[in-house]
């Protein structure tokens, strides 16, 4: 049996790569490279050998069922680097199902991947078993059973939690177009201290460049109507390494490219200065009982900072604390 951990071939994929550089460049590796035949079966292009005529004819069956379940053609044009971690994670996964035979588990599940792409992963896995691929995910990923978190559903107008609350995030009509799609049109939103914000929304939709916003991390964010704690982002004489001395950050995505553990995230995070924030897919990866660890060390850190605002970004709801009670939906 076969044991292939998501995490660490999610890393291995952008190995070399910096957190920042899916805003600067849309250069790189693509979809197509990463998915062909020679780099599935790791082929030197220039080695003299046999045709591989028989694997040939096996990958091009295989490929035809995997992009048929998992709609990969939409972003075979596009950069490694330029995808959502869970279009990434995504794309792993169909890597691994045009790759391996025998008994497979792929560690790590499904975790960053939406519920609609979860199923389909599925789909797409018993269908590789009549290619003898029996591939099944390890730890409990919470791809059934999930327990729906009661919500109420708010928009930017949503009044603060706590009287007198000073807006943290201002976010007025923007308009972003990235990687040939448009994300963002007219969007606006509003985070007042001390609100605990949901960030819903399908793999690709800009949860993760939203929250780039906010930090600096996206370079656009100079050209949006942006302010953050009570300043326009840009403003003379305003440093940007001002307002994220206040922004504490863990995400799955500072695991794969920076190397950085949870651990370390939730110390850097958790300070005595951080007035946001931003936790984006945290328990990505993690087992149920991680994840609820986490949840309670998180909960518990907020109740004792109030006028904190949070905002946490999640595809399985039962992760996350229930007071977490607003939710803004990105389509």
């Amino acid at each position: 049996m076969t044991r292939i951990s998501l995490d660490a071939e999610q890393m291995a994929a952008v190995s070399g790569s910096w957190l920042q550089e899916r805003y600067h460049s849309g250069e790189g590796e693509t979809v197509a490279d990463f998915l062909s035949f020679e780099s599935v079966h790791e082929i030197n292009p220039f080695e003299v050998g046999g045709s591989h005529s028989r694997e040939r004819r096996e990958y091009r069956r295989r490929r035809k069922v995997v992009d048929g379940i998992l709609e990969i053609a939409p972003l075979r044009s596009r950069s490694l680097m330029s995808l959502s971690n869970g279009e990434l994670r995504r794309v792993i996964v169909a890597r691994t199902l045009l790759k391996e035979n025998g008994s497979v588990v792929l560690d790590g599940g499904c975790g960053g991947i939406d519920e609609s792409w979860r199923m389909r992963i599925a789909e797409a896995a018993g269908a590789m078993r009549l290619f003898g691929l029996d591939l099944r995910m390890a730890r409990d990923t919470g791809a059934s059973g999930l327990t729906k978190k009661k919500s109420r559903c708010a928009d930017a107008a949503a009044s603060p939690a706590i009287s007198g609350a000073r807006a943290v995030v201002e976010i007025r009509n923007v308009n972003l177009s990235f990687g040939g799609r448009a994300l963002f049109r007219d969007f606006s939103w509003v985070v007042h201290e001390g609100e605990r914000w949901v960030l819903r929304g399908p793999n690709g939709s800009g949860k993760t460049t939203l929250l780039a916003l906010v930090t600096g991390d996206c370079p656009f964010s100079y050209a949006c109507d942006l302010t953050v704690f009570g300043v326009r982002r840009g403003a003379p004489g305003v440093t940007l390494a001002r307002s994220r001395a206040k922004i504490g950050s863990v995400s799955s995505a500072q695991h794969a490219y920076e190397g950085r553990d949870m651990e370390s995230q939730i110390a850097a995070a958790l300070r005595p200065s951080t007035r946001l924030l931003l936790l984006d897919e945290p328990c990505c990866g993690m087992s149920s009982r991680e994840a609820a660890h986490f949840a309670r060390k998180v909960a518990s850190w907020l109740n004792a900072h109030p006028r904190v605002a949070a905002v946490w970004v999640e595809h399985q709801p039962s992760r996350i604390p229930q007071s977490f009670t607003l939710v803004k939906e990105l389509r």
